[in-house]
């Protein structure tokens, strides 16, 4: 069953200093709705007595009404009592209304009506005829069962607009189709087949494979969208899915939209304590996480990365810390226990070596991670000798080696700044000039580093260890630099702007993803330099950035109102995906995000919410 179901009637999303609004897509015309099987002269004696799909919203109280009609549908059909509203609205303009039934959490039908057009109760009939075929819809599992009916969950998928799409390439038809907005039709002669645009939502399907399967649907090859003779269309949607109550909410891309405005720090605690539950539920045989979960599939990966598995446990030991869960110590200590039996020590300092990997990662991970897990056995002694590790990779120019006894030199974007930022998090935790002075040496040929290399994967580790070193010297210069390096990646990668609303916030601008939880880290303290300083340009520049990026990060993760399509709830719930379009949870996701979202908690950016 849904939980929690509650309307979203977002009117307005912030971009910047400026307001899209939802009109653009629908304006917000309320109508009122027809009597039952109205003859052809009443229907069409008032425009009022239509809702036209792609100019007018539907009323929330008309959608109330669709779905009350489907219920009664399906608990008529079981012989159970249930009143079917005597007004049904119709809608008008659309191609197909479609019908998914869900039970504990897995989709069992789908079907649409097929009510003549210019029936005055089209959508009453269509509504009813899709109810009834699903039921008798045997491809999920067998036809629906009257054990079922008590947690079924009811969905909408109304088609408008259909439009050809050109081309016979991924390419050139991925620039025509939005995946998660446009439902997509192939047909070839008496062949045809519709998929809704939810599919490759809740199967995690690329495009490319969206199209495979849909081809084959048609009983066409596989590759038919390659034939130039295959016909492809594209359809807008309106989707929403409700409960028996009346609540119902409105879906877009298979989620739910949020408005900045209405994220505040009660919703972004509650977001990190879903993430806490997260944690606690994606622990292996030896207590330590899972890699990445695919929820669509409810399998784990083989895959594992060991700098993600270090650095998401340092996330795990802070967050047990802030939210005091100490359900989460046994998951920081099994973490630690296998990293530690990695350490290689020689007379001044040690390192991690894992399967022939020194990475300076390593260090700079464990070091964080038992700053905020001090009763850890010989905590203090580990983050001495690793630290002395570090500052052992620095070279003249303050540059640091990014592994240990190897002259292999790579992740020159990443690693020193993570080293970085846990010196100056051991300096403020210790007061040893060392890890300043270190850090201080570093930052000029690291300037110079990134104003000849600019990209956006350094900003964020940068961006962290240099809020400390400036609270430790007041420098200009790195508030400065921190501004212009974060400058120009919101100036040149953060969505400000989209037709597709649930992208604006994100980075970068051709592809939103995970990432921008990272940026959100880095931008959050910039933030704070500028507060420190009384910058208010740079103090509203963060600002709106962090409010709009956030919000792209907390519609990355699956909450029980955007995942009731998945049949594994607690494994799923709480994690943050990859992308809006991709739903595969790997660890570090959920690292960035919550420290993302725990800075803005700090820094006040929602407090006036």
């Amino acid at each position: 069953m849904l939980r929690s179901l509650r309307a979203h009637p977002i009117a307005v999303v912030m971009i910047g200093l400026s307001i899209i609004s939802l009109a653009a897509f629908f304006a917000s015309n309320k109508t009122t709705s027809t009597p039952d099987a109205p003859s052809s002269q009443e229907a069409h004696s008032s425009a009022s007595l239509f809702q036209r799909v792609g100019e007018d919203t539907i009323p929330y109280e008309d959608k109330q009404l669709m779905m009350q009609h489907a219920y009664a549908t399906l608990e008529s059909h079981f012989g159970r009592p249930f009143v079917s509203p005597k007004n049904v609205p119709e809608v008008e303009g659309y191609d197909k209304i479609y019908i998914t039934l869900l039970s504990d959490n897995t989709i069992r039908c789908c079907q649409s009506g097929s009510a003549d057009e210019d029936d005055t109760a089209r959508t009453r009939l269509d509504i009813g005829e899709a109810v009834e075929d699903c039921i008798d819809d045997e491809r999920f599992g067998g036809v629906f069962k009257k054990a079922e009916v008590e947690d079924a969950d009811i969905s909408f998928s109304i088609f408008f607009r259909k439009q050809p799409v050109q081309g016979t390439t991924i390419e050139e038809l991925g620039s025509q189709i939005e995946l998660g907005i446009h439902a997509i039709e192939v047909s070839k002669g008496s062949k045809r087949a519709y998929f809704k645009e939810s599919v490759p939502i809740s199967k995690n399907y690329s495009l490319k494979k969206t199209l495979e399967r849909l081809c084959l649907k048609a009983k066409l090859d596989e590759d038919c969208y390659r034939d130039p003779s295959v016909e492809i269309s594209k359809y807008d949607t309106l989707s929403f899915t409700g409960d028996r109550e009346g609540d119902v909410v409105d879906l877009y891309r298979y989620n739910t939209l949020l408005n900045a405005d209405a994220i505040d720090n009660v919703l972004l605690r509650d977001r990190i304590e879903l993430a806490a539950d997260w944690f606690r539920n994606n622990t292996d045989e030896n207590g330590m996480l899972e890699y990445q979960y695919e929820p669509s599939d409810d399998k784990y990966s083989s895959d594992n990365n060991h700098v993600r598995q270090i650095a998401t446990v340092w996330s795990v030991a802070v967050l047990r810390n802030v939210i005091n869960d100490e359900s989460l110590t046994p998951l920081v200590h099994a973490t630690l226990d296998r990293y530690v039996k990695e350490m290689e020590c020689n007379d001044s300092y040690c390192f991690i070596n894992v399967d022939g990997d020194a990475k300076l990662a390593y260090n700079a991970f464990m070091i964080l991670t038992l700053l905020h897990a001090p009763e850890y056995p010989l905590a203090d002694k580990w983050m001495r000798i690793l630290a002395d590790g570090i500052l052992s990779q620095q070279q003249k120019d303050g540059s640091y080696n990014t592994y240990f006894e190897s002259d292999r030199n790579s992740g020159t974007d990443f690693y020193p700044g993570e080293a970085m930022y846990a010196l100056m998090q051991l300096y403020d935790a210790t007061g040893d000039e060392r890890y300043l002075q270190s850090v201080q040496k570093a930052f000029p040929y690291y300037m110079k580093y990134w104003r000849g290399n600019k990209n956006t994967a350094f900003i964020p580790w940068h961006s962290q260890a240099y809020l400390l070193l400036y609270r430790a010297t007041r420098d200009p210069r790195v508030a400065d630099f921190v501004f212009e390096m974060n400058d120009w990646l919101i100036d040149n990668n953060q969505i400000q702007k989209s037709s597709h609303l649930d992208y604006i916030g994100g980075f970068p601008k051709n592809e939103p993803r995970y990432s921008t939880a990272s940026y959100m880290e880095g931008i959050n303290d910039a933030y704070s330099i500028a507060k420190i300083m009384g910058d208010e340009e740079h103090i509203r520049k963060y600002r709106d950035s962090i409010r709009i990026g956030t919000r792209f990060v907390l519609l990355t993760q699956l909450i029980p109102e955007n995942a009731f399509y998945i049949k594994n709830q607690k494994r799923a719930i709480g994690g943050f995906r990859g992308k809006i379009t991709d739903n595969a949870q790997r660890i570090d996701y959920t690292q960035h995000a919550i420290f993302a979202i725990m800075k803005a908690i700090e820094n006040g950016v929602f407090v006036n919410n």
